[in-house]
């Protein structure tokens, strides 16, 4: 759906305790030659403060993947994002390899099966609208998922966000 028609999702909470930074994502951003930065408190909406941490590959003066995420003071992650253009080789890889998450419960297979339909669904929605899209939710351990495709301009190729977070509307579904 066109991205100021999805749903408000509620307060992120952590994915697993223990499920940390540390884990997965360093292995992922390893396995993709991306340099992870130490988390930082930023300035966050609502006047809050939050952790965060991220790296990027810059392709052609662009970053053209990153890996971010938001940690809580004890390390454990509380909601993470893979971000590549649409045009990059091996996107869709790269995002399987986002999905398969090793969160404690998570469904890697139905995860990945679940992408790649909702990738087709962005992109035919994207090629039609040229504005910010997402994807439906994809929920399995207390943890859910969803794919966004946007892009700064309507000539964009765009970018592909798969964002996976706990809590909120995962706790409830």
């Amino acid at each position: 759906m066109p991205a100021d028609q999805a749903p408000e999702l509620g307060e992120s909470k952590v994915i697993a305790p223990g499920y940390r930074a540390d884990d997965f994502l360093a292995g992922l951003a390893a396995r993709w030659d991306i340099p992870l930065g130490e988390p930082r408190l930023i300035d966050a909406p609502r006047g809050r403060k939050v952790w965060h941490f991220s790296g990027g590959v810059p392709r052609d003066g662009e970053r053209r993947m990153a890996i971010a995420g938001v940690p809580t003071q004890q390390g454990d992650i509380i909601l993470f994002s893979c971000m590549v253009k649409a045009d990059q080789a091996k996107a869709g890889t790269f995002l399987e390899d986002c999905v398969d998450t090793g969160i404690p419960g998570w469904d890697a297979k139905g995860a990945t099966a679940w992408l790649k339909t909702a990738k087709q669904q962005v992109d035919a929605l994207y090629t039609k609208e040229r504005r910010q899209v997402v994807s439906s939710l994809y929920v399995s351990a207390g943890t859910h998922a969803f794919l966004r495709r946007s892009g700064p301009t309507p000539e964009s190729v765009g970018t592909y966000e798969l964002s996976v977070s706990g809590g909120g509307i995962a706790e409830s579904s």
